[in-house]
Protein backbone atom coordinates (compact mmCIF):
# COMPACT_ATOMS: atom_id res chain seq x y z
CA UNK A 1 0.00 0.00 0.00
CA UNK A 2 1.36 3.35 -0.88
CA UNK A 3 1.46 6.49 1.48
CA UNK A 4 -1.23 8.31 -0.02
CA UNK A 5 -3.73 5.40 -0.05
CA UNK A 6 -3.28 5.03 3.37
CA UNK A 7 -4.24 8.57 3.82
CA UNK A 8 -6.81 8.81 1.32
CA UNK A 9 -8.35 6.01 3.78
CA UNK A 10 -7.67 7.46 7.03
CA UNK A 11 -9.52 10.93 5.55
CA UNK A 12 -12.58 9.04 4.62
CA UNK A 13 -12.99 6.76 8.07
CA UNK A 14 -12.07 9.51 10.27
CA UNK A 15 -15.69 11.29 10.10
CA UNK A 16 -17.44 8.19 10.43
CA UNK A 17 -15.08 7.28 13.86
CA UNK A 18 -15.59 10.44 15.33
CA UNK A 19 -19.71 10.72 14.76
CA UNK A 20 -19.37 7.24 16.43
CA UNK A 21 -17.79 8.68 19.43
CA UNK A 22 -19.72 11.67 19.79
CA UNK A 23 -22.35 9.91 19.86
CA UNK A 24 -21.42 7.53 22.31
CA UNK A 25 -20.09 10.23 24.55
CA UNK A 26 -23.58 11.98 24.81
CA UNK A 27 -25.38 8.51 24.70
CA UNK A 28 -23.33 8.24 28.37
CA UNK A 29 -24.40 11.51 29.20
CA UNK A 30 -28.36 10.81 28.70
CA UNK A 31 -27.74 7.27 30.28
CA UNK A 32 -25.68 8.98 33.54
CA UNK A 33 -28.13 11.70 33.72
CA UNK A 34 -31.17 9.41 33.25
CA UNK A 35 -29.68 7.64 36.15
CA UNK A 36 -29.47 10.55 38.55
CA UNK A 37 -32.87 11.76 37.88
CA UNK A 38 -34.19 8.09 38.82
CA UNK A 39 -31.79 8.03 42.23
CA UNK A 40 -32.97 11.58 42.91
CA UNK A 41 -36.81 10.74 42.70
CA UNK A 42 -36.49 7.47 45.02
CA UNK A 43 -34.52 9.38 47.35
CA UNK A 44 -37.44 12.20 47.97
CA UNK A 45 -40.07 9.24 47.77
CA UNK A 46 -37.99 7.44 50.81
CA UNK A 47 -37.71 10.43 52.55
CA UNK A 48 -41.49 11.66 52.28
CA UNK A 49 -42.18 8.40 53.37
CA UNK A 50 -39.82 8.97 56.52
CA UNK A 51 -42.03 12.19 57.40
CA UNK A 52 -44.50 12.34 60.25
CA UNK A 53 -46.85 14.57 58.37
CA UNK A 54 -47.23 15.67 54.50
CA UNK A 55 -46.38 19.46 54.74
CA UNK A 56 -42.58 17.86 56.65
CA UNK A 57 -42.43 15.18 54.11
CA UNK A 58 -42.83 17.65 51.46
CA UNK A 59 -39.76 20.07 52.52
CA UNK A 60 -37.56 17.70 53.32
CA UNK A 61 -38.57 15.75 50.06
CA UNK A 62 -37.84 18.66 47.75
CA UNK A 63 -34.35 19.01 50.14
CA UNK A 64 -33.37 15.65 49.60
CA UNK A 65 -34.10 15.35 45.59
CA UNK A 66 -32.12 19.40 44.63
CA UNK A 67 -29.39 17.53 47.08
CA UNK A 68 -29.22 14.64 45.08
CA UNK A 69 -29.87 15.90 41.56
CA UNK A 70 -27.38 18.52 41.98
CA UNK A 71 -24.40 15.85 41.15
CA UNK A 72 -25.89 15.27 37.34
CA UNK A 73 -25.95 16.83 34.09
CA UNK A 74 -29.63 17.34 34.57
CA UNK A 75 -31.24 21.19 34.07
CA UNK A 76 -34.48 22.36 35.43
CA UNK A 77 -35.46 19.05 37.10
CA UNK A 78 -38.93 19.31 38.25
CA UNK A 79 -40.58 17.01 40.95
CA UNK A 80 -44.18 16.09 41.95
CA UNK A 81 -45.09 14.34 45.05
CA UNK A 82 -48.31 12.63 45.54
CA UNK A 83 -49.14 11.95 49.39
CA UNK A 84 -52.22 10.11 48.98
CA UNK A 85 -54.22 9.72 52.36
CA UNK A 86 -50.62 9.49 54.45
CA UNK A 87 -51.60 6.71 56.49
CA UNK A 88 -49.79 4.02 57.56
CA UNK A 89 -49.21 0.91 54.90
CA UNK A 90 -50.04 3.90 52.28
CA UNK A 91 -47.48 5.27 49.23
CA UNK A 92 -45.94 8.25 48.43
CA UNK A 93 -45.45 8.47 44.76
CA UNK A 94 -42.70 11.12 43.25
CA UNK A 95 -42.71 11.15 39.60
CA UNK A 96 -39.44 14.16 38.02
CA UNK A 97 -38.70 15.70 35.11
CA UNK A 98 -35.94 17.07 33.64
CA UNK A 99 -34.03 17.78 30.35
CA UNK A 100 -30.23 17.41 29.26
CA UNK A 101 -28.68 19.36 26.79
CA UNK A 102 -26.72 17.53 24.21
CA UNK A 103 -25.77 20.80 22.31
CA UNK A 104 -22.49 19.97 21.63
CA UNK A 105 -23.25 16.70 20.29
CA UNK A 106 -25.73 18.10 17.03
CA UNK A 107 -24.40 16.14 14.70
CA UNK A 108 -25.64 13.03 15.98
CA UNK A 109 -28.40 14.83 18.23
CA UNK A 110 -30.01 17.39 15.64
CA UNK A 111 -32.51 18.64 18.86
CA UNK A 112 -29.93 19.35 21.31
CA UNK A 113 -32.03 18.52 24.05
CA UNK A 114 -33.37 15.35 25.72
CA UNK A 115 -36.54 15.49 28.09
CA UNK A 116 -36.40 13.10 30.94
CA UNK A 117 -39.21 11.55 33.18
CA UNK A 118 -38.97 9.23 36.73
CA UNK A 119 -41.33 7.93 39.09
CA UNK A 120 -40.87 6.31 42.21
CA UNK A 121 -43.23 5.21 45.02
CA UNK A 122 -42.15 4.10 48.96
CA UNK A 123 -44.39 2.88 51.40
CA UNK A 124 -45.41 5.07 54.60
CA UNK A 125 -42.96 3.23 57.32
CA UNK A 126 -46.19 1.08 59.23
CA UNK A 127 -44.79 1.77 63.03
CA UNK A 128 -44.33 4.89 62.79
CA UNK A 129 -47.25 7.63 64.16
CA UNK A 130 -48.28 10.14 61.04
CA UNK A 131 -50.07 12.84 61.71
CA UNK A 132 -52.41 14.38 58.95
Amino acid sequence: MSGGQSLVELAAAAPVVMLLAVGAAATVQLADAQAGLRAATQAAAATAARAPNPAAGEIAARERFAAVIAAYPVRAAVLRISFGAFQRGGEVVASSSGSVAVGWARLVFPDGAFLLHATAAARLEPWRTHSP
